[in-house]
C-alpha cells in the first residue's frame, strides 16, 4: 500500500511537471501571424486599402467602398482605426465622398514633419483614363485618435495634383537662326512639321518621333520631350529584351513573344503597346482634341505610399509620390520639395507596362521602384506577371531603363516597406502556380506571401500569409507597412466564396518585430514512406519524388521555428496540389495519390507561421 501511494504520488508530480512543462512551451512557441478584419463582410467593392501608423502610436486605414471601381458613382473612401496594433478597429467612417463621381486607390503617408497626407484619384467619366489625382493633408492636432474621437481627421480641402508631364501645348517648332525654337503658347503638343526638315533644317532622329494621327493620316515629328525620352526608352528596353531574355525561365520563346506585344502587337484588337502608349501620349487617337496632351494629363493614379528622401543639401526633404497609367501603359514620379506647394515629375518609366510602382531607398541613396506588369488599358492577363524595377540616382528625377527582376512575380498590386535593421519586406501574390504548367500566366490572386530581402533585391525569402487554394478565398492588393516597434503590418481586400456572389471585407494581418526573423528562417520539410527524404529536381530546384499512377505515399511533415522541431500534423498545414490532375494530397491525411502521368507541385503552409514546404510529384505509368 505504502508503495502504491508512493507511486500514485509520483505520477502526480509528474503530471504536474509536465503541465507546467506544456505551459512553459506553448508560452514559449511564437504567437505567428494574427488575422483581423478591418469591417463586417458585405457585398459590394470594399478595395485598394492603405494603410499608417499615426505619432500617437494608432493605427489608420483608408479604402474605397461602393458599387464599382471607375466605374461606380457610389464609390467613396472610407477608413477604420485601431487602438490595438490591428487586433480591434472601429465602426468604419466616410473619409472623403466626390459626390457622384467615383474616387479610389486612396494612398496614406506621414511626413518628417508629421503631417498626414491623402493622395487619391476621382474618376471623371467612367474610365481609367479619366482620373485626377488628388490630395488632402491634416497637420498635428488634427488628426490624432483622441483629437478626432476615434473618427475621421480634420483635413484641408481637396487640391488637384496637375500632372504637367512634358513640356504641353507648345505647337509647332520653327527653324530660326540655325535651331528650333516654339512659342510660349499652342493650342496643340510640341513638333515640328516633316516638310520643314531638310539637310539645312536638321533634326537629330534620336530628337523626335514620327506619328501618324488615325484621323485624317497626317504625320508629325512630336518633339515633346516626355514622348521622346517615352520612345528612346522603349527601344532600349528591347535591346535589353533581346539580350538578356529574361522573360525564358518561363518557357523558351516567351521573351520573344513580350517583345512582339511591345512592338508589333498580337492583333487588331491587341495591338503594339509602344505604339498605342506614343500615340497616346501625342494626343494622335483623340478625334476631340487631336494633337493635344489630354492624356498625359488625365489618367495618371496612385497605388503605394510615397517615400521622403534626404537631398544632397542635407537638409531639404523631397517628397516622391509613384503614378501610374492604364491609358499609357508606364509611370512618372510626382515630386515636391516645399511640402506640396509646387510639384514636378519624372520622365517616363516604361517596360512590360511598368504600372503601379513601389519604391524604397538603398543604403547608397539611390532609389528602386518595383513595377507590376500591365497592359495598354488596364486589359490584364497577356504579360508575364514578372515584376520589373528601375533605379534613379538624383531622387526621383530620372530612371534607368527597367531590368526583369528574377524572382518576384504578381498578380495585381503590391507593396515594399523597410525594416528598421535595414532589410525589405514585399507584400505580394507571391506565391503562383508553375508557370512552365500554365503558360497564359493567368496569376493566382488565392495566396498573399511577405517576402524578406536582407542584400536590398538581390535575393528573397517568402512565407506566406494567406492561402486560400482550398477554400476558393482571394487576397489582393496587399501592402504592408513597419510600425515604429519594427511589426510587419499588412491589409489587403479580402474575399470570400459565399451564396449569391462573394463576400468582401478588408483584412488585416500582423507580424510581431521580435518574430520576423524567426519565421522567415523557419523551415518545412516532408518525408515520404517509411522516413525515405525527397530528392533534388535538377529542372525544377525542388525536393521531389516518384509514384506510379493509382499509387499513394503517407507524407510526413517537420516544421523547426526558432530552432525547435517539431512533427507538424496535418490539421496544422494547408495542403495543395498545383496539377490535381495528375497527383492529390488530401489535405486530412497528408497521403498523396498519383492520378495520371505528369508532373504536380504540392505545397505545404504552416497556418500559424506561414512556412512554406513545396515538391515535385513526379507521376508515371
Amino acid at each position: 500500500m505504502k508503495k502504491m501511494k508512493e507511486l500514485t504520488l509520483l505520477l502526480s508530480i509528474m503530471l504536474i511537471v509536465s503541465m507546467f512543462s506544456s505551459v512553459a512551451a506553448d508560452a514559449a512557441a511564437p504567437q505567428g501571424i494574427s488575422h483581423s478584419n478591418m469591417m463586417p463582410v458585405d457585398k459590394i467593392a470594399n478595395h485598394g486599402s492603405t494603410m499608417v501608423e499615426l505619432p500617437d502610436g494608432t493605427l489608420f486605414s483608408v479604402w474605397f467602398n461602393g458599387n464599382g471601381e471607375r466605374d461606380g458613382n457610389l464609390t467613396k473612401l472610407i477608413g477604420s482605426r485601431s487602438k490595438d496594433g490591428g487586433t480591434t478597429w472601429t465602426e468604419p467612417f466616410v473619409v472623403y465622398d466626390t459626390w457622384d463621381f467615383p474616387d479610389n486607390n486612396p494612398v496614406l503617408f506621414v511626413d518628417s514633419q508629421q503631417r498626414l497626407w491623402l493622395f487619391y484619384g476621382v474618376i471623371y467619366n467612367g474610365q481609367w483614363v479619366s482620373t485626377q489625382t488628388k490630395f488632402m493633408y491634416a497637420d498635428m492636432g488634427n488628426y490624432e485618435y483622441a483629437a478626432r474621437n476615434g473618427g475621421n481627421a480634420k483635413w484641408h480641402y481637396p487640391q488637384p495634383l496637375y500632372t504637367n508631364v512634358g513640356e504641353g501645348m507648345f505647337g509647332e517648332g520653327k527653324y530660326v537662326n540655325g535651331q528650333w525654337t516654339y512659342g510660349i503658347k499652342g493650342a496643340e503638343i510640341k513638333f515640328v512639321n516633316p516638310n520643314s526638315v531638310t539637310a539645312a533644317t536638321y533634326l537629330d532622329p534620336s530628337q523626335y518621333v514620327p506619328v501618324t494621327t488615325r484621323f485624317g493620316g497626317a504625320t508629325r515629328y512630336i518633339t515633346d520631350s516626355f514622348v521622346v525620352q517615352m520612345r528612346n526608352k522603349y527601344e532600349a528596353y528591347v535591346a535589353y529584351l533581346k539580350s538578356a531574355k529574361p522573360y525564358d525561365d518561363v518557357y523558351a520563346g516567351r521573351t520573344d513573344e513580350i517583345i512582339t506585344m511591345l512592338t508589333t502587337g498580337v492583333s487588331v484588337k491587341e495591338p503594339s503597346i509602344m505604339k498605342n502608349s506614343i500615340e497616346r501620349s501625342s494626343g494622335a487617337d483623340n478625334d476631340v482634341n487631336t494633337w493635344g496632351p489630354i492624356y498625359r494629363r488625365l489618367g495618371w493614379q496612385t497605388k503605394n505610399k510615397p517615400i521622403e528622401v534626404t537631398l544632397a543639401d542635407g537638409v531639404t526633404k523631397r517628397l516622391i509620390l509613384p503614378l501610374y497609367s492604364d491609358s499609357l501603359a508606364n509611370s512618372v514620379c510626382a515630386y515636391t520639395d516645399d511640402h506640396g506647394i509646387t510639384w514636378k515629375f519624372s520622365d517616363p518609366i516604361v517596360g512590360s507596362g511598368t504600372i503601379q510602382g513601389s519604391l524604397i531607398q538603398k543604403q547608397d541613396g539611390t532609389i528602386r521602384g518595383y513595377f507590376r506588369s500591365g497592359k495598354l488599358d488596364g486589359r490584364n492577363g497577356r504579360m508575364a506577371w514578372h515584376t520589373t524595377y528601375s533605379e534613379s540616382a538624383d531622387y526621383g528625377a530620372t530612371w534607368s531603363v527597367p531590368k526583369v527582376d528574377p524572382y518576384l512575380k504578381n498578380d495585381g498590386g503590391f507593396e515594399l516597406s523597410k525594416l528598421p535593421n535595414g532589410d525589405w519586406l514585399l507584400a505580394s501574390n507571391q506565391e503562383t502556380s508553375r508557370s512552365a504548367v500554365k503558360p497564359k500566366q493567368d496569376g493566382n490572386r488565392n495566396s498573399f506571401s511577405l517576402l524578406l530581402s536582407s542584400d536590398e533585391g538581390l535575393t528573397w525569402k517568402p512565407i506566406m500569409v494567406k492561402d486560400g487554394m482550398n477554400n476558393g478565398e482571394s487576397y489582393e492588393y496587399p501592402s504592408v507597412v513597419v510600425d515604429r516597434a519594427g511589426n510587419a503590418l499588412m491589409n489587403y481586400t479580402y474575399k470570400m466564396p459565399a451564396s449569391g456572389g462573394e463576400d468582401r471585407t478588408i483584412g488585416f494581418s500582423r507580424i510581431a518585430s521580435s518574430e520576423i526573423g524567426m519565421l522567415f528562417d523557419s523551415v518545412l520539410t516532408a518525408t515520404y514512406g517509411a522516413g525515405s527524404s525527397l530528392s533534388m529536381d535538377s529542372v525544377t530546384m525542388l525536393p521531389s519524388m516518384e509514384l506510379k499512377v493509382g499509387d499513394t505515399s503517407q507524407l510526413t511533415y517537420n516544421l523547426t521555428v526558432g530552432g525547435q522541431s517539431s512533427y507538424a500534423s496535418v490539421d496544422t498545414l494547408t495542403l495543395t496540389s498545383d496539377m490535381p490532375a495528375v497527383a492529390v494530397t488530401n489535405p486530412a491525411t497528408g497521403i498523396v495519390q498519383a492520378m495520371a502521368p505528369g508532373t504536380a507541385m504540392i505545397t505545404a503552409v504552416s497556418n500559424r507561421y506561414g512556412t512554406i514546404c513545396k515538391f515535385i510529384v513526379k507521376v508515371t505509368q
